[in-house]
């Protein structure tokens, strides 16, 4: 048996704020076998010191350097490169996870016999507000064989399913898979098309295991036009359409969804805003700390 069950790739650069906070989460889990690949992208603000101190004093945090700065989807391939435990899973230097997250997801993989799990999540606004918007699925899922349209489906639709973030997955199917370093946003749906394709089994959990900060800042896309973000998500829409024939939804209905996809999200995102703001502003869906 290897010794690391789960390898947790982690992607940093210039997190001198978050990055304690997010190692100690995952320092924190009830479950213990995972090793965390920390891909530090050239950071220039302290980042390499503190990640360099979690490693001098836990050997489970591997700090790797990248030559030069090149955006999350490169730091993340040269993680991958050092991949060779049984599960994967995605953490952003911003981000936290529950303290039961690796146990709970572990044990739904071993229990269900699933190629990709995933769990619910929150975000967490300045200030120590909370939000807590829909999952992928209403209530706990199952999908195999035909089922698993249902994930195209959703991948067309909305943006909760396109994140490797929240997912624990079996490296087999994602061993010698690199994401699109052209990509400089949707590059996680991008990853997740090409990775489902090679999935036989999908298990959701709608418990919320995965917080994400919504700070000012984000490690994919930022400062990125509209123009450029409507460029790269038109990219995406072509490797979706591709992928649709393998699960059996090469109608045209399909594919024209697939195509229309960029502007769907545009509007998603528009409403997504719009129910923080003013929900945030009324308390709905709302919580302190």
């Amino acid at each position: 048996m290897k010794p690391y069950r789960v390898q947790v790739i982690i992607p940093v650069y210039n997190s001198k704020k978050t990055i304690a906070r997010c190692l100690e989460s995952l320092k924190s889990q009830t479950f213990s076998q995972w090793q965390a690949l920390i891909a530090d992208d050239a950071s220039t603000d302290g980042s390499a010191e503190i990640i360099k101190g979690f490693a001098e004093n836990d050997d489970r945090f591997v700090y790797i350097r990248c030559d030069r700065n090149g955006g999350p989807a490169r730091a993340r391939n040269k993680a991958l490169e050092l991949l060779d435990g049984e599960y994967t899973a995605f953490l952003d230097s911003d981000d936290i996870w529950e303290k039961d997250m690796l146990k709970k997801l572990f044990a739904l993989a071993d229990g269900c016999g699933a190629d990709v799990v995933q769990c619910g999540f929150s975000y967490e606004l300045p200030g120590g507000k909370m939000l807590y918007p829909k999952g992928a699925f209403g209530n706990d899922v199952v999908l195999r064989g035909s089922g698993l349209r249902k994930i195209y489906l959703r991948m067309m639709t909305g943006i909760n399913m396109n994140h490797v973030c929240m997912k624990l997955i079996r490296s087999d199917i994602i061993r010698g898979m690199r994401f699109d370093t052209e990509l400089k946003t949707a590059e996680d749906i991008d990853f997740c098309i090409r990775m489902f394709r090679n999935a036989n089994t999908y298990c959701y959990t709608a418990d919320r295991l995965y917080r994400y900060y919504r700070g000012e800042g984000s490690l994919t896309g930022g400062g990125l036009s509209f123009g450029e973000r409507l460029a790269a998500n038109k990219r995406v829409s072509r490797t979706l359409a591709a992928a649709l024939p393998s699960v059996g939804m090469n109608g045209l209905f399909f594919r024209l969804l697939a195509y229309a996809r960029p502007y769907i999200i545009i509007c998603s995102k528009a409403v997504r805003i719009i129910r923080e703001k003013y929900g945030a502003a009324a308390g709905e869906g709302v919580k302190s700390k």
